[in-house]
């Protein structure tokens, strides 16, 4: 590995959304504290905030492309 040309790694406390605090190394210099992480995002959770638009974002994509022939 070549010298000199890396970032320097600290050791950091990341705060989770639940307040669980893990120790983690990085070339930030600062404690994160996260506002979204696996326990609460979508993809990894399973969940949509956007059920209620399921049908209209078909309709809109219908409308936008009604000339085209598919």
């Amino acid at each position: 590995m070549k010298q000199g040309i890396h970032p320097e790694y600290h050791k950091i406390n990341v705060t989770m959304t639940n307040g669980q605090t893990v120790e983690m190394y990085s070339s930030v210099k600062k404690d994160l504290v996260l506002s979204t992480d696996n326990l609460n995002h979508p993809a990894w959770t399973g969940q949509r905030s956007n059920n209620d638009s399921k049908g209209q974002r078909a309709a809109d994509f219908k409308s936008k492309f009604a000339g085209f022939k598919f």
